[in-house]
């Protein structure tokens, strides 16, 4: 009777619409209901892209030419370094303060991977007469839509599915106007190098497929296609035409060499990482904790022919439950054995025609999680020299759509399950929970400040600058600063202009001119990594002989000798230092403390100091 009541309860669309209402608006609270405190990553969040996109939001040449200099950062970047005017994320920075233009945009990330991927499966994987419809869709959908976007991307994976859903409507021939307007839309709120550029690459593989071994041409499926990827054209269009035709400057990409796996042992590390926890630095899938663990279960169930008892289920889930309990499928998947034993077992099955779609998409996420790693090999030296376009584009980034297969194969999977398994809506419902807790505590704004996290007001510190504002005497477009102990995006977003910064696309000239200042520090034969870092990537042009996060930061803390030249500080036009530390008295010759200033306790400290130039 008990379980016929939690069946009823679990296939009712209103009740799982009230739930997913409730865990969303939990799951954003600390945006939405926190005063406006809440903790998000420092890397590629707080250093880099709010900053660049204020930056260019107040620069007033958002619509300038590609060598329009933007005087802000590293004493002038290009227009070309920062994003496109047809970048809906720049508006949100343009019409509200750079606090609400990340939270406007984190809701609307997490919505749109909702609804997107709620469509995608209602429409195109679960069958609309399925009992259980509306437990493996809103499983899936929930797992989707609390995954840890990277909000420089946009809606950039949070609305694959719906892409992937109009263009299934453009191949079966049953698309709208409406499917026409979202193509013509959503490229303005997403990223054609952060991932679509691999999509197309599927699609074009796809329409090959089709045309050569089905002799099969669908003129307004590739149309749309067509559309779709002139509007990324256009709003990429200075990209476009850097590429095509003169950046203006030689970039310090043409010398990044970002291979660091040195051996055949490494790549396959590397790749078990990509395949256990996806792309750790802007997409974690999670998947590793219970999504891969139901994934493989139902693959292990496929074998058998009919469906268990209702003993016999009680048996499995025990020893399925037991697993959890005993931390035996972490120790397992994280084994050297795990994708050769995975990609086997998922070949088996297709050849004796058990869990066909599962397994070729096993095999499609082993295979990419396999060439993201060997995107990391030193041995592409070569390849790189041939085609150079290796050594400027990261490849890596295929590994962005695992997420949206993860959440296939997780509402594939649990059909599988209920299929076989008698009790299964109680151990699926157990298991959506669990891994809904998993996401809460991978969240990018908890409500307590976490490793490699801050707020917008401790990172930021306005209140400080403000005062420190006060103290220098010319304008703040009169001077530039330098900073050391803390990244110049702290500096940066308070309005002040730098000799350092953060930029992924710079002239190669600066980075030289720069690598002047920490050349006594990253030629040190002890600091191989920081060399490797600075010479072979570069995006960071930073005082390297001392940490700049906040991650490692130390109040009260006295530097008594620094590893960098102040001439060529001074050549490069710094007039100020503001600096996380203080400097002892025996460095007074260099520098002159103006005044310092106490942050709040997760915040910095601030020492201000004039250079002394010759």
């Amino acid at each position: 009777m008990l379980l016929a009541f939690f069946n009823r309860l679990i296939t009712n669309s209103i009740m799982w619409w009230a739930l997913s209402t409730i865990i969303l608006l939990w799951y954003l609270s600390p945006l939405l209901f926190n005063g406006g405190v809440f903790y998000v990553p420092i890397f590629d969040n707080l250093d880099s892209s709010v900053v660049w996109n204020k930056i260019l939001a107040e620069s007033g040449k958002i619509f300038a030419s590609n060598d329009t200099i933007i005087p802000n950062m590293m004493n002038g970047l290009p227009r070309l370094s920062y994003s496109s005017e047809f970048s809906a994320l720049l508006w949100l920075y343009y019409f509200f303060q750079p606090k609400t233009a990340f939270i406007i945009n984190e809701v609307l990330i997490h919505l749109v991977a909702f609804s997107s991927m709620y469509i995608f499966l209602k429409n195109n994987i679960v069958d609309s007469k399925y009992y259980y419809k509306d437990l493996v869709i809103f499983s899936g959908t929930l797992y989707f839509s609390l995954l840890p976007y990277w909000s420089g991307a946009g809606l950039t994976i949070a609305v694959l599915p719906l892409v992937t859903h109009i263009l299934i409507k453009f191949y079966k021939g049953n698309n709208s106007k409406l499917d026409w307007l979202l193509l013509l839309i959503i490229p303005f709120y997403s990223s054609l190098v952060f991932f679509y550029i691999f999509y197309f690459l599927f699609l074009s593989l796809f329409i090959l497929k089709r045309l050569v071994f089905n002799r099969s041409f669908n003129l307004k499926f590739v149309l749309a296609i067509f559309l779709f990827g002139c509007m990324y054209l256009i709003v990429e269009y200075r990209l476009i035409d850097a590429v095509i035709f003169d950046n203006g400057f030689v970039s310090h990409r043409t010398e990044f060499e970002v291979f660091f796996a040195s051996s055949l042992k490494e790549i396959y590390r590397v790749s078990i990482i990509f395949f256990l926890d996806g792309h750790r630095a802007h997409l974690s899938g999670l998947q590793i904790h219970y999504v891969l663990p139901i994934i493989i279960f139902s693959m292990i169930l496929s074998l058998s022919k009919r469906r268990f008892t209702n003993q016999e289920s009680l048996i499995i889930w025990s020893i399925m439950v037991a697993t959890f309990l005993l931390g035996i499928w972490s120790t397992l998947l994280q084994t050297s054995y795990t994708l050769p034993f995975l990609g086997v077992f998922s070949v088996y099955l297709i050849l004796i025609k058990k869990n066909k779609y599962i397994s070729l998409l096993m095999i499609f996420q082993i295979s990419i999680s396999i060439f993201s790693g060997i995107f990391e090999y030193k041995g592409l030296h070569n390849i790189v020299d041939i085609f150079p376009i290796f050594r400027e584009f990261n490849f890596m980034r295929i590994a962005f759509g695992h997420t949206f297969i993860w959440t296939i194969l997780i509402v594939l999977s649990l059909q599988v399950i209920i299929r076989k398994l008698h009790f299964a809506s109680i151990f699926i419902f157990i298991f959506i929970l669990m891994q809904i807790v998993i996401s809460f505590e991978n969240s990018f704004y908890s409500k307590v400040p976490i490793r490699k996290s801050s707020s917008f007001d401790d990172y930021y510190a306005e209140k400080l600058f403000k005062k420190v504002a006060e103290r220098i005497p010319e304008n703040k477009e009169d001077i530039r600063i330098v900073s050391y102990g803390l990244e110049p995006a702290v500096s940066l977003y308070n309005g002040f202009y730098t000799t350092d910064g953060y930029s992924v696309n710079y002239p190669l000239e600066y980075k030289y001119l720069f690598r002047e200042i920490i050349a006594n520090y990253i030629d040190n034969r002890n600091n191989t990594e920081a060399k490797h870092i600075y010479d072979k990537w570069g995006g960071k042009v930073y005082i390297l002989s001392t940490t700049v996060t906040m991650e490692y930061y130390l109040k009260g803390i006295t530097v008594e000798v620094i590893n960098f030249d102040t001439e060529a500080l001074c050549s490069l036009g710094s007039k100020y230092l503001i600096s996380s530390r203080k400097f002892s008295n025996s460095l007074n010759n260099k520098f002159t403390l103006i005044d310092s200033f106490n942050g709040s306790k997760n915040s910095w400290d601030i020492y201000l100091y004039s250079i002394n130039c010759k």
